[in-house]
């Protein structure tokens, strides 16, 4: 039974705690290169409790499903997003690039702010995602992957990850804005930020203070995307507060948002905040999922030919709607499976508020503990063949043939076995938008095209924000007949 006791029992002392061997440069190349992959290589090794020697912190990896729900979820208070600099350690693999983005970029939003803050525009936020106004972009999510489409070329070989960035662009800004891709403020919101990372992942490395002070072109443009993404919802903000009220955008809804104890609305501040954070997160998160997803039908044929076959017999020659997603079962599961492999919210964060307990051994107060749903969706217990690309897992009638079938509720799996969104009250607040935009541009696109990996190996995984394809990946597009 697993051992969750926060302040009371017996507990083996922390250097008891299973510890790698300390690395050296060479080997820490190799784990920067790719440390979610490191993480799971842990777990597998030294077990579900890993202390990690890193900087000056007590850093812990959890990966028991028990204690993992306890920390997320239940005993959640007790632990909270760690904002602390604390120098180069594993906590900077997110929480310090989310210090950055916090005084950069995202100020007090959903994913940087902490505490009774958070809680608070948790509480106020919730119901701007309710599921019937989600619904209601549906027939936009397929117009704008429609759109997409229309701009492949038979036989043409082309970065796969910058069309899906581009196509996740527009989703988020539509919605979002209600702006479409070839405006104005779109082109702004597109350049603001330099790919693949640029200044918010600097400093992550020990030299990372030295490089953000230096007139590098890259700390230019992300100062002048910032001034211009600022004028531009600024404007928005003043725009819309001048105007009827009556707005379906989520920036309009932000700011119909009222405080029922105090009877306030947001601020311009706090609407700021919120709505650059849905941009990030919005389109960070679904390019990544869906470029994953097609590379994975790419090395996949069988699977992509039984995707094909339900597009097929769902839409025929139209376009998804809202009320397919029923029908579209193997779509849904394919996407889930490529959140499994590669889940946006990859790794999460929290610092202990006080002494902790996990599988009998002592966790400090002030630690660092990381639970990572990429190590959690690779636990062979509860996914066989963890690394294969098996989207009959989600499927709502599985095959009692297939060893590898099942859904994540079902067979006793521990319920945060999936995580993608991550858990408790700091779950993506926007999980469902991102699941129905995700089946949405998926069966869009698949009703004519199928993609080809130029490179049939293994893909270079960045991990600074997101799970994305270092340095974007080639695929030639191949027209369906």
């Amino acid at each position: 039974m697993t051992d969750v006791q926060t302040t009371s029992g017996s507990t083996a002392p922390t250097e008891s705690i299973p510890t790698p061997d300390s690395l050296g440069l060479k080997e820490m190349r190799e784990v920067v290169r790719n440390i979610p992959g490191y993480m799971s290589r842990l777990r597998d090794k030294h077990g579900p409790v890993v202390r990690i020697p890193m900087g000056k912190d007590e850093v812990f990896l959890l990966s028991d499903f028990d204690v993992v729900q306890d920390v997320i979820v239940a005993s959640s208070r007790r632990f909270d997003k760690d904002t602390k600099k604390t120098g180069p350690g594993p906590d900077d693999w997110s929480a310090n690039l989310e210090t950055i983005l916090g005084r950069n970029v995202l100020g007090k939003g959903l994913v940087t702010s902490v505490g009774t803050y958070h809680r608070r525009q948790r509480r106020l936020i919730q119901p701007v995602f309710h599921r019937k106004r989600i619904a209601g972009y549906g027939s936009s999510f397929a117009a704008i992957a429609e759109e997409a489409s229309a701009k492949f070329t038979d036989g043409e070989k082309f970065n796969f990850h910058e069309s899906m960035y581009e196509l996740a662009l527009g989703m988020v800004t539509r919605t979002l804005f209600d702006v479409s891709l070839e405006s104005e403020a779109a082109e702004s919101i597109r350049t603001a930020f330099p790919r693949e990372g640029g200044p918010l992942r600097w400093e992550l490395s020990p030299f990372g203070k030295i490089l953000l002070r230096l007139p590098l072109p890259a700390n230019r443009q992300l100062k002048r995307g910032l001034r211009n993404i600022d004028d531009i919802v600024y404007a928005m903000i003043e725009e819309r507060r001048q105007g009827s009220g009556d707005g379906a955008d989520l920036l309009s809804v932000l700011l119909t948002v009222t405080d029922a104890d105090t009877g306030e609305h947001l601020s311009d501040l706090e609407v700021r905040d919120e709505a650059v954070t849905l941009l990030m997160a919005g389109h960070e998160t679904s390019s990544g999922a869906l470029t994953w997803a097609y590379q994975l039908l790419g090395t996949n044929p069988e699977t992509r030919e039984r995707l094909h076959t339900e597009i097929d017999e769902v839409l025929g020659d139209r376009l998804p709607t809202v009320e397919d997603l029923p029908d579209l079962k193997y779509t849904d599961a394919v996407y889930s499976e490529a959140l499994r492999l590669y889940p946006p919210a990859w790794n999460l964060v929290r610092r202990s508020l006080e002494d902790y307990t996990a599988n009998g051994y002592h966790i400090p107060r002030n630690s660092v503990v990381i639970c990572s749903p990429y190590v959690l969706h690779r636990d062979p217990a509860w996914w066989p063949e963890p690394e294969r690309f098996a989207p009959q897992r989600f499927l709502p009638e599985p095959d009692p043939s297939d060893p590898l079938a099942g859904h994540a509720k079902e067979a006793g799996r521990p319920r945060l076995a999936y995580l993608p969104f991550g858990a408790g009250p700091r779950q993506c607040i926007g999980n469902v938008f991102a699941q129905m935009e995700g089946v949405m541009a998926l069966a869009t696109l698949s009703r004519h095209w199928e993609f080809e990996p130029v490179d049939k190996g293994p893909v270079r995984v960045a991990s600074d924000i997101t799970l994305q394809p270092r340095g974007g990946l080639q695929m030639v597009a191949h027209r369906r007949h």
